[in-house]
């Protein structure tokens, strides 16, 4: 007779869910792998400002905005970034 205490035994698992959970551990893996790298790429886009509308503009084409800033003090709104000689 067995001892009160003791609990009952678990069946073993089959060779068939052993290989369900180690392919659901590996998608989980995966998975957590490709969110980890996309947000690693949309953080690089982030910092290398290519993302938004400022990443069409040219290189050459440093401080314009495309608004007009009021200066203070003056009368006329001046665009940034107008090269004029």
């Amino acid at each position: 007779m067995g001892s009160l205490f003791s609990k009952p035994k678990t069946p073993e698992k089959t060779e068939e869910q052993v290989a369900t959970e180690k392919a659901e551990q590996e998608r989980l893996a995966k998975s957590e792998a490709d969110e980890k790298m996309r947000q690693a790429d949309q953080e690089r886009k982030r910092q290398s400002n290519l993302l938004g509308r400022r990443s069409l503009q040219d290189e050459g084409v440093e401080g314009f905005v495309g608004y007009r800033r009021k200066q203070m003090g003056g009368s006329k709104p001046q665009t940034s970034g107008s090269i004029r000689n």
